[in-house]
């Protein structure tokens, strides 16, 4: 840290009262990765799921678009992208233990037919037909919860890191810094002290022995 702190009782104090709170800091941080950690690893365990059943959902598209195309013709497929316009996202803003991510979803507009709406007429229409728009249907509901939960996963990782970063910085850098002054500091002072001692001992014997000398020197005076 500072090797200039002056060796005081008060910078002893000072540098005691900084170990303390970091060492808070860090307990705080250390919390703060462990509930980082359950979050990424349920959000895992989700993804997980979500793009199993999202494969299973286009295995079953790709099924029913095949029999729709078998049985209904090409033409009627492109009769699918009709009224079909950009899709507008919108977006939200979340916050997990100081972590910032945004969630995804489509917005529902006027210049366009949300696929969640899109429906053909049951008289015109064979049931393969109904069915390859229900798997469309739920495949798309995977595929944006799947983004957001990448996304979602991604932001905490990157928080994550820097939480990792911050309590080994702390428990590596800053306390081992902070303890060696304090230990620098208190052994000077130790020293210091030990001096002083030495030093009134030394004047104290010498007071002692000032005293002894004048009444040594009066009874030899007495004697002769």
């Amino acid at each position: 840290m500072n090797g200039h702190r002056p060796p005081t009782r008060d910078t002893v104090m000072d540098l005691r009262r900084q170990t303390e709170i970091v060492k808070f800091g860090k307990s705080l941080l250390e919390r703060k990765k462990d509930a980082l950690l359950r979050a990424i690893d349920e959000d895992r365990r989700a993804m997980a799921r979500v793009e199993r059943e999202f494969m299973d959902h286009v295995r079953k598209t790709a099924y029913s678009y095949g029999i729709v195309r078998m049985f209904e013709g090409s033409s009627f497929i492109r009769l699918l992208a009709v009224g079909r316009k950009t899709v507008t996202v919108s977006s939200e803003r979340c916050n997990l233990m100081g972590c910032t991510y945004y969630q995804y979803k489509p917005h529902k507009s006027e210049t366009g037919i949300p696929l969640e709406e899109s429906s053909m007429d049951p008289a015109l229409t064979s049931p393969y037909v109904d069915e390859l728009m229900e798997h469309l249907r739920w495949a798309e509901r995977l595929l944006w919860t799947y983004i957001n939960l990448k996304l979602k996963i991604s932001a905490l990782e990157k928080e994550l890191k820097k939480t990792m970063h911050k309590v080994n910085t702390l428990e590596h850098t800053v306390l081992p810094d902070l303890r060696n002054d304090l230990k620098r500091i208190v052994d000077i002072l130790d020293e210091r002290e030990r001096q002083e001692r030495f030093a009134v001992k030394k004047f104290s014997k010498k007071k002692k022995a000032s005293k002894v000398r004048p009444s040594e020197k009066g009874l030899k005076e007495a004697g002769s």
